[in-house]
């Protein structure tokens, strides 16, 4: 027996517009394009990353000041 509330459900579904191969790369192009120009007036927000030894000195230099 078929319910009655699934098929006006699959009624309501409404097909995705395809679009062609040339407009999905000008989208990715533009995409692309605003996240460098993002990128360069913002820059990145990345430091270098310390190793676990320079780390671990760090954190002992300020739990130990008087050693050094």
């Amino acid at each position: 027996m078929i319910d009655k509330s699934n098929v006006e459900l699959i009624g309501q579904i409404k097909p995705e517009k395809l679009t062609s191969l040339a407009e999905d790369l000008k989208r990715e192009q533009g995409e692309i394009l605003a996240d460098q120009e993002h990128w360069k007036v913002h820059g990145t927000n990345r430091r270098k990353a310390s190793s676990k030894r320079e780390i671990m000195e760090e954190l002992s230099r300020e739990r130990f000041p008087w050693e050094e």
